[in-house]
C-alpha cells in the first residue's frame, strides 16, 4: 500500500513539474512576443516623430518619402488586412517557437530560460521577417504602413486590428476569417480542379 502511494506521488509530482515548465515554456515564448511588439511600435512611432518634424522643418530632405507617393492613399481596408494577416502569422510564429522551446528544452535539459535566450534573436528574426513579407505582398512599405496607422488611429477597427495583433503576439489566437472570405475561396479552388480534369 506505501509504494502504491510513493508511485502515485511520484507520477503526480512528474505530471505537475511537466506541466509547470510547459506553463513556463508558454509564457516565456509570450513574453519575447510581447517585447518584440513594444520595440516595434517605439521604433515606429519614433520614425512616424521624425518624418512629422521633418516635414514641419520645411519637408525638404526626405528622400524617402517622396518615392512613397501612393502611401497617401493605402485604404483603411487594406491596413485592416495586412494587420489581421500579420496576427495570424504572429500568433503562428509564437506557437511554433513555442513548441520548440519545448522540444528543445526536453531534449537538452536546459532550463527553459536558457532555451529562450538561445532562440530569441532568431524568433526576432523570424517575426521581422514574417511582417516583413506581408507587407511586400501587399505593396506596402513600413513606412505606408507607418502613415496608415497614424492617419487611422481614431479608427474603432483599426484600434481593435492592432489589439488583436498584440495579444496574438502574447499568445493568444486570433479571432477566425469571417465565413465570407473561406465562402469566396472555395468556388476558385473548384473552378481551378475543374479546368485541370
Amino acid at each position: 500500500r506505501r509504494t502504491l502511494t510513493r508511485s502515485c506521488r511520484q507520477s503526480m509530482r512528474a505530471a505537475i513539474r511537466e506541466a509547470m515548465q510547459t506553463t513556463l515554456a508558454f509564457a516565456a515564448v509570450a513574453a519575447v512576443g510581447t517585447m518584440y511588439v513594444l520595440v516595434h511600435e517605439r521604433r515606429r512611432k519614433a520614425k512616424a516623430l521624425r518624418r512629422t518634424e521633418a516635414a514641419a522643418n520645411g519637408g525638404g530632405g526626405g528622400a524617402g518619402t517622396s518615392g512613397a507617393g501612393g502611401s497617401e492613399t493605402m485604404s483603411r481596408d487594406q491596413l485592416l488586412m495586412i494587420l489581421e494577416q500579420s496576427s495570424t502569422a504572429a500568433y503562428q510564429l509564437i506557437e511554433q517557437t513555442r513548441k520548440m522551446v519545448y522540444a528543445k528544452h526536453q531534449q537538452t535539459g536546459q532550463s527553459l530560460e536558457t532555451v529562450v535566450e538561445e532562440l530569441q534573436k532568431d524568433f526576432e528574426h523570424a517575426m521581422e521577417t514574417v511582417v516583413a513579407q506581408i507587407r511586400k505582398n501587399h505593396g506596402v512599405t513600413e513606412e505606408q504602413m507607418t502613415r496608415a496607422m497614424v492617419a487611422n488611429q481614431a479608427d474603432e477597427q483599426v484600434k481593435a486590428a492592432l489589439t488583436t495583433l498584440r495579444e496574438a503576439m502574447s499568445g493568444t489566437p486570433p479571432p477566425a476569417a469571417p465565413a465570407q472570405e473561406v465562402k469566396a475561396r472555395a468556388p476558385r479552388r473548384n473552378g481551378k480542379a475543374r479546368r485541370k480534369g
